[in-house]
């Protein structure tokens, strides 16, 4: 039997930074495999932007499996590939808010999806840089 008392409990911040970060992962490389099939289809060339998107996505996933597998600096990538979408999100909406035509149908969601993208990156970030979480990855 296997001695219960040396295995690591992991907290809740681990948890959930990992989960986020494979949550994102499949999101980024799912929108990559979307961007790729556009290579297929219209043969316009902005698929091409789906390779870069699908290796960020793979690094998320990755990176959460670390986090939640517990392996050492794990968090500090997944906190660093975090940054990404949350500065493209902040720019999005700085450049929905100063140029946006507020008649049109389109634009309030995708505001909203500038804002929901900010607030999970920041909140992964933070969720990473827990001070739990941390002593969890052995990133002291």
């Amino acid at each position: 039997m296997s001695d219960f008392s040396t295995q690591r409990s992991r907290p809740g911040s681990a948890t959930a930074a990992g989960a986020l970060g494979i949550t994102f992962g499949v999101l980024a490389a799912g929108s990559a495999v979307f961007l790729l099939l556009l290579i297929t289809t219209d043969g316009n060339g902005f698929g091409l932007f789906g390779l870069p998107v699908l290796a960020f996505g793979v690094g998320l996933l990755r990176n959460g499996y670390k986090v939640l597998a517990g392996v050492a600096y794990s968090g500090d990538r997944l906190g660093q590939l975090a940054t990404i979408p949350a500065v493209l999100a902040f720019l999005g909406i700085g450049g929905m808010v100063a140029g946006a035509d507020w008649s049109r149908d389109e634009s309030v969601p995708s505001l909203a999806g500038f804002i929901i993208a900010l607030l999970l990156a920041v909140l992964l970030i933070v969720l990473c840089d827990r001070p739990a979480t941390k002593a969890y990855l052995q990133e002291d």
